[in-house]
């Protein structure tokens, strides 16, 4: 017996399918990325801390998400209690991704509008050692502010478990009974709909939501407007022996592909997210119109392609689709043309002599 207006089994079937499939790719290219960063982490040089971080918060929450996946392929009677603590858990793993993309784009900024404005040799009160150790702690509230988060919704999420064993234990039971798979499958921004399924997951449905509203959307936007600013800086001054000069078709080269690189960025976050913000966004207004959740299983299978192809792309864009990246991979020794700006993504990675 299915839900009325809620996706039905079969849906739910090739949703499981469709999160599989388009994770693999994801586990994969950042689990490459991230091997290849730490064997070669001496080629890398400064940048290599955040990319490692990068591609693990990415891989993590692909392999959780994939795992959830493949417990729908399983009839489980524990799967609804798994699912509301693993799939909050994958979601933080992209908040952390989410707040390392924000501090990529801010060390791209500030290295044209910061000290790395000046030469090289003019850098003298800013060793290497020195900026290391400043930027451990960022990196320390950026993996610890999410857990500690994940873990708030654990305790809180567990005790009202406990104060509605009796409810649960009735509505599961009917549910069961009435063997609908829609209360029992554990799907990314399923249940967040008006559905009758236990009390508990109403923890589960606002955790998502907040997620998606407080943390995407600023994603978005601040990294919108940081590349933007980048983009502006390097506008404004290649005219003013920043770069080679004009008639270099080597510098006209890298300073397309500097923009590319920045959009490219940004277009990940909008490409992967831009779905389920739309869904979480029809859910909410389902409350006051006639929508039925199984009209929209179309965007269902965008959103659950598009938030599964995040680690793939944040792969392809920041390591593998630079030729900077892939030239200190491949322990190559071809000098790039000397700049003294240059943004963070663009200055970090290169072989070294």
């Amino acid at each position: 017996m299915e839900l009325n207006g809620t996706l039905s089994g079969d849906q739910i079937d090739v949703l499981s399918t469709v999160y599989l499939l388009s994770l693999t790719p994801s586990v994969i290219g950042s689990f490459s990325v991230l091997v290849v960063s730490i064997v070669k982490r001496k080629h890398l040089k400064d940048q290599v801390n955040l990319l490692v971080q990068l591609t693990l918060a990415d891989f993590l929450a692909a392999l959780i998400l994939m795992s959830t996946s493949a417990m729908n392929k399983v009839r489980n009677d524990n799967s609804v209690a798994i699912c509301r603590y693993t799939l909050p858990l994958s979601l933080t793993f992209y908040f952390i991704s989410f707040l390392l993309v924000v501090v990529y784009a801010r060390k791209s900024k500030n290295a044209i509008q910061g000290w790395r404005a000046r030469p090289a040799e003019d850098e003298g009160g800013q060793s290497w050692c020195r900026r290391k150790i400043a930027a451990v702690p960022v990196y320390a509230m950026v993996w610890l502010i999410p857990i500690a988060i994940y873990f708030a919704y654990v305790l809180t999420n567990s005790l009202k478990t406990t104060l509605l064993i009796p409810v649960t234990d009735r509505s599961l039971s009917g549910i069961l009974r009435n063997d609908s798979k829609y209360c029992t499958s554990c799907i990314l921004f399923l249940h967040v709909w008006m559905d009758p399924c236990p009390d508990s997951e109403i923890i589960h449905d606002t955790f998502i939501k907040i997620f998606l509203f407080l943390v995407v959307i600023p994603v978005m936007l601040s990294c919108s407007v940081i590349y933007y600013e980048v983009g502006k800086w390097y506008e404004r001054h290649q005219h003013q022996g920043l770069f080679p000069v004009e008639g270099d078709g080597r510098s006209r080269k890298r300073f397309k592909r500097l923009f590319s690189t920045a959009r490219n960025m940004v277009m990940v976050i909008f490409f992967c997210w831009a779905p389920a913000l739309v869904l979480i966004l029809l859910s909410t207004l389902m409350i006051w119109t006639n929508i039925e959740q199984r009209s929209l299983f179309g965007l269902y299978m965008m959103q659950a392609a598009s938030v599964s192809l995040q680690g793939f792309l944040n792969s392809m864009v920041y390591a593998w689709r630079r030729p900077n990246f892939t030239e200190a991979v491949l322990g190559e020794n071809t000098p790039l043309v000397a700049y003294n700006r240059r943004a963070f993504f663009d200055e970090s990675l290169r072989s070294s002599s």
